[in-house]
């Protein structure tokens, strides 16, 4: 249910409206039966996720609300924040900022969302109360605090010296962060990477279609959303830390390399393409292309 519901979104996140006839035809090449994307589509419309168009049953169309937009940007948002680490060209300069918090049982639903919700900001968890990331990450943090209404609770610092004992914070990261466990999820990610890519090159360059054609829109567009579900799951542990801290052998940038450049193999086809619109980016946002 939640898999139908997350290509849902991503299908609506692509398309100013669509009809409903045309969702559930995507939804069966991704063997959604017609039952559970019009079950999906209707649930999410009462939830106040999709806003309908039109009454009469075949004619009926659907478009993201202004709320089911702004869930599906900061499903967006997460999944792209990794995307300016591999682009930076500057080195870290050995900020790092403090959090800490005293939010009280009674409301420890937030409590708990603020965790949650630092670490999907890159923060670890430096003691009991005192959590960390590197780089200002103070505002951040801040709009966080005020968005669950805890800002009084919550406390901030930015500083360039931080020791745990008698030991450099650098010195013990892989206390903070799980990175050796993270490294072999990405490498078992590499390995899938490398097998999309040489699939892909192979049918591209193999002759006569269908096998030496490249996909048409509506593939290209499930395509993407199987590995953006695939990916986001991952990326969403990285704390997307500067490359002075990562461990040696580090596989986390390789594997964005691998990602943006299977997304560009399934880019640039002809407008002429009616789902055309289905690979298309929200304004302001772009993938760059791998790493030289």
């Amino acid at each position: 249910m939640q898999n139908t519901q997350n290509l849902i979104l991503f299908l609506f996140a692509q398309a100013e409206s669509l009809p409903l006839k045309d969702a559930v035809e995507i939804g069966s090449l991704m063997r959604k039966s017609p039952a559970s994307m019009r079950a999906g589509i209707n649930r999410l419309a009462r939830e106040g996720m999709l806003t309908r168009f039109g009454w009469k049953r075949k004619a009926a169309q659907y478009a993201l609300s202004p709320a089911g937009r702004a869930l599906a940007n900061e499903v967006l948002t997460r999944f792209m924040r990794i995307h300016s680490i591999v682009e930076a060209k500057h080195t870290w300069d050995g900020t790092w900022t403090l959090v800490s918090f005293d939010v009280p049982e009674r409301i420890r639903k937030q409590r708990d969302e603020f965790r949650t919700r630092l670490r999907e900001m890159g923060f670890g968890q430096l003691t009991g109360g005192l959590w960390i990331a590197p780089n200002d990450a103070s505002a951040g943090a801040l709009a966080l605090a005020d968005s669950l209404r805890i800002r009084n609770r919550v406390a901030v610092a930015i500083t360039k010296d931080v020791r745990l004992g008698n030991e450099q914070i650098s010195s013990v990261i892989q206390n903070i962060w799980p990175l050796a466990r993270l490294n072999r999820e990405y490498s078992r990610m590499r390995t899938r990477m490398k097998s999309r890519i040489s699939k892909m090159q192979a049918r591209m360059n193999s002759g006569a279609p269908p096998s030496g054609s490249p996909p048409d829109a509506r593939e290209a567009f499930l395509e993407i959303f199987i590995l953006f579900s695939e990916a986001a799951e991952l990326i969403s542990k990285d704390p997307c830390l500067p490359e002075e801290l990562l461990p040696p052998g580090w596989l986390g940038l390789e594997v964005q390399d691998l990602i943006h450049e299977y997304f560009h193999m399934l880019h640039g086809f002809e407008s002429s393409d009616p789902y055309a619109f289905l690979l298309k980016l929200p304004g302001g946002l772009h993938i760059p292309k791998p790493r030289a």
